[in-house]
């Protein structure tokens, strides 16, 4: 039941941000819920494929560190914000307007872009909390997702 609920909040919460992505880069076209939602939904698939890489990631900074929650929070945050400023990196590059320079892709196209991108990576954080809170207040990386 809390992997459903995990799964309903992250939906949820990324249709919502596509659709402000929407609003806010694509403002001549009318921002449509179901455009929203097919988008929360790519965004949430993008999480199932990139979960492989934040376990191998995870795992082994949490070898070298060690065990302990401090050590889960430094190795949530040095490895899910990178991953996860990629995954939103992939969805401006569909939502954001116009073709750019690879180097653009990597750190934005502009203030208004980075600023989603880093909200993005907020409410993907902030929607973990479900996760820990089912598991006692663990923090998911590593071989602690097991």
């Amino acid at each position: 039941m809390a992997a459903l609920l995990y799964l309903g909040v992250k939906f949820v919460a990324y249709s919502i941000w596509s659709y402000f992505g929407l609003y806010k880069f694509r403002s001549e076209q009318k921002p449509s819920a179901t455009r929203a939602v097919a988008y929360g939904f790519l965004r949430l698939f993008l999480g199932f494929f990139f979960g492989v890489l934040i376990f191998l990631l995870s795992s082994s900074l949490m070898s070298a560190l060690g065990s302990g929650l401090s050590q889960n929070v430094v190795t949530y945050l040095l490895v899910y914000v990178p991953v996860r400023w990629i995954e939103w990196t992939i969805m401006a590059m569909i939502l954001v307007p116009g073709w750019f320079p690879l180097s653009r892709w990597v750190i934005g196209t502009g203030r208004n872009d980075r600023s989603w991108r880093l909200g993005g990576i907020a409410i993907s954080c902030l929607a973990d909390i479900p996760l820990i809170a089912s598991l006692g207040g663990v923090v998911p990386v590593g071989r602690f997702l097991c």
